[in-house]
């Protein structure tokens, strides 16, 4: 921050609230960028909020540029559902303004931070041999994207250390929102775990939002109460053979999986879902999804394993590709756990490599636990008002 800003900044806040030394509370409109701006750096301001905190509304508006720093956030003082802090591009370009990061763990990181948002801008990790775009830490809250594009690293390798945005397990995250946001590369697109099946995130929304090109995974969510994964796209080229589009494991609770778009043409899993229970008062919804999947191996499009109950699939449509093994692809699949409850309406399976299967019907309740007709192409059921028909592609 140049000086005599500084220093009007510091004459403002005489009076005001103060957290910590001389520095004066945060309130209203920044700029950040060139001459006469406020913060030359954004790591500037993130400077100044650790100092001395917010006593209002706080927006940081970004000018067009790269930044090449690493930002690492804390509590911000002051900081609340009234005072919130906004950082965002001031064109509202998102491509225009880019943190950027080449070493270290992370580009952006948060540790027990509440009330922050980014719209609008990109950060960046892809130029790093390993790590995270954004890595999110301790007992953060409140805490949103929208229109941002994250690039993590391109790889070939697993894990959450290079992720393109990863929460780590140490402590709850609690409301956590992603809005017409675009994730690229890394080994799992966005990761996010809660403590444990005792101590879950909550809060979780994932919404409009693009993945493209990750290797092990495009979302993986574990211990979550209720996450809203709706209208997104992923998709991917993946050779890895565990490769999962979408992946929860004890998501507790009336989840709800609507409207995406999932095209893994090497992968092994649309979607995949393992413990997780709702209640029978409010099922869990997974609807209305578009699922493209194939493999060389074994090719599932929805998966069900362990304890998953009470659960509705309704209108979703499945289509295996091709290249699967015949005797080890199924567009539905439920595993050897308690799997209660599970009901199926009114969706589209549809094999290439052996012709489709068109789900209609009232309700279907563990009526196979794999594709059905696999060694009988010509397979016609009907039971409890539900007609399974053999469909012929069209060559």
């Amino acid at each position: 921050m140049k000086l005599p800003v500084f220093l009007s900044v510091i004459l403002f806040g005489i009076g005001t609230t103060s957290f910590a030394g001389d520095c004066p509370a945060l309130s209203g409109n920044y700029k950040i960028g060139s001459a006469g701006a406020d913060f030359s750096t954004i790591a500037e301001a993130v400077n100044a909020l650790k100092c001395g905190g917010v006593s209002g509304p706080t927006t940081f508006r970004i000018e067009d540029g790269t930044y090449n720093e690493k930002l690492v956030f804390s509590s911000i003082p002051g900081a609340d559902a009234f005072n919130r802090v906004t950082f965002e591009s001031a064109s509202g370009n998102n491509t225009e303004v880019v943190i950027s990061y080449k070493s270290g763990d992370a580009t952006v990181a948060l540790n027990g931070t509440q009330w922050v948002s980014f719209e609008n801008i990109t950060i960046s990790h892809k130029d790093a041999a390993y790590g995270n775009a954004v890595k999110v830490d301790g007992k953060s809250s409140h805490v949103g994207f929208k229109g941002v594009v994250f690039d993590g690293i391109e790889t070939t390798k697993t894990g959450t250390e290079n992720a393109v945005v990863y929460f780590t397990s140490t402590a709850t995250k609690t409301d956590v929102s992603f809005e017409d946001c675009e994730v690229n590369n890394g080994s799992i697109g966005i990761s996010k775990a809660g403590v444990s099946a005792d101590e879950l995130d909550s809060k979780t929304s994932i919404i409009g939002t693009v993945f493209f090109n990750q290797y092990e995974a495009g979302l993986v969510l574990k211990n979550e109460d209720a996450p809203v994964i709706s209208n997104n796209v992923i998709s991917s080229l993946s050779a890895y053979e565990d490769f999962k589009g979408a992946s929860l494991e004890t998501a507790q609770n009336s989840l709800l999986i609507s409207n995406n778009i999932i095209n893994a043409a090497n992968g092994s899993y649309g979607v995949a879902m393992s413990n997780c229970t709702a209640q029978a008062t409010g099922y869990g919804q997974i609807v209305n999804n578009s699922i493209a999947v194939g493999g060389t191996t074994k090719t599932t499009g929805i998966y069900l394993a362990g304890n998953t109950d009470n659960q509705v699939l309704n209108f979703n449509r499945v289509k295996l590709t091709i290249n699967g093994q015949q005797s080890k692809t199924q567009a539905y699949y439920r595993n050897s756990g308690s799997g209660n409850n599970i009901n199926l309406t009114n969706n589209i399976f549809y094999d290439i490599n052996t012709g489709g299967y068109t789900i209609i019907g009232n309700t279907y309740k563990d009526f196979f636990n794999q594709l059905p007709g696999q060694s009988n192409p010509s397979l016609t059921v009907s039971a409890n008002g539900l007609m399974i028909e053999k469909v012929v592609p069209v060559k």
